[in-house]
């Protein structure tokens, strides 16, 4: 994703960094020969380049490969049709063509462009995204400061793909809690479809009770229109299989309870080394994009 704008050479340290900013918080991974470290801090104030001082203050990260993560409401995605122009000019055009799509002012736009995969025949679409100057910046200073290699910048779309290598298609449905629930649809470890769903942000909070009130069953009928659209629009073979990542301590009951709506095998997501990532996956996806970057 953002990495065409900041990709650089990974150094030689074996330590690996990851950071998550959401809203209202950050999370922080370092790998290294120690125990891994995954810790969140809140952050009301939306100072995401102080906190993230903070997380590594006391870790020695000299060095380290570095990967953010964008999560929902950090950045704004259109799709449009590709500009008129050789593809090496897609970023010039996107300036002129994209900015009326985000609320973002135009002098801080950051644009980036990615295209799903799919099997129609000449696809002439665009996905665009928007971050703003005025966040990312602070966080490119604090990372140079902490003297980390940034290898990437990228969005939880995209990450997601690093969860399931499978060649077939699958669907991950993936939450963090207090934002709203992405599905992905991913083949060969590239991003098909994703779509965020509103009304699903509490859903680490919700318990079997709150699921009988017929929560699943709605999650059920979104996630058989993606599928539907998957298969029809972009000419897909059929899903695999459904994979479920949420945080919540109720997650083999939604596993059985979406089970028994689909022929599609159902099951929960567990693709981590170690267990300090559960309830922290999408660093642990932004490590193994470090991983993928230095193969």
């Amino acid at each position: 994703m953002l990495a065409k704008l900041f990709r650089k050479k990974q150094s030689v340290s074996n330590c690996k960094v990851s950071i998550v900013t959401q809203p209202a918080s950050v999370t922080v991974s370092v790998l290294s020969e120690k125990d891994p470290f995954v810790q969140q801090l809140a952050c009301p104030d939306q100072n995401y380049a102080k906190t993230i001082s903070e997380l590594l203050l006391e870790q020695s990260v000299d060095g380290a490969n570095c990967y953010v993560v964008l999560s929902h409401g950090m950045y704004q995605m259109t799709q449009i049709d590709k500009p008129n122009v050789p593809e090496a000019e897609y970023s010039t055009a996107l300036s002129f063509s994209a900015k009326d799509f985000f609320t973002i002012s135009p002098e801080n736009q950051l644009l980036d462009y990615y295209q799903n995969v799919s099997n129609v025949p000449n696809n002439n679409k665009l996905n665009v995204v928007a971050c703003d100057r005025s966040v990312v910046t602070p966080i490119l200073e604090v990372l140079k400061d902490l003297e980390l290699t940034l290898i990437g910048i990228s969005i939880e779309d995209i990450v997601l793909t690093n969860f399931v290598k499978d060649e077939n298609a699958n669907l991950i449905i993936f939450h963090n809690p207090g934002s709203q629930l992405l599905l992905g649809i991913v083949k060969g470890g590239e991003l098909c479809f994703s779509r965020h769903i509103h009304g699903y942000d509490n859903l680490h909070q919700l318990s079997e009770i709150d699921f009988e009130a017929g929560i699943l069953s709605n999650l059920g009928l979104e996630v058989q229109r993606s599928i539907d659209y998957a298969v029809g629009q972009l000419k897909l073979e059929s899903v695999n299989n459904i994979y479920v990542c949420v945080q919540n301590f109720d997650s083999q009951y939604i596993v059985s309870s979406l089970q028994e709506l689909f022929d599609i095998k159902v099951s929960i997501l567990t693709p981590f080394d170690v267990s300090e990532y559960e309830r922290f996956p999408m660093n642990y996806a932004a490590l193994e994009e470090l991983v993928m970057e230095a193969t």
